[in-house]
């Protein structure tokens, strides 16, 4: 992030939500909604971990 690849506006809040999310010991999941089912099972989407 402190690179620029993700702008503000774009990714940048949803990363940074993630690793917020991830700094509890959760894992985030990133994906479009109509993946959501796919990102649960682990086919699809970016997950965050610690």
């Amino acid at each position: 992030m402190a690179e620029g690849q993700f702008p503000a506006g774009s990714m940048l809040p949803k990363m940074q939500a993630a690793i917020e999310f991830a700094k509890l010991g959760k894992e985030a999941i990133i994906c479009s909604l109509n993946q959501a089912a796919a990102a649960l099972d682990g086919k699809a989407g970016t997950r965050i971990t610690k």
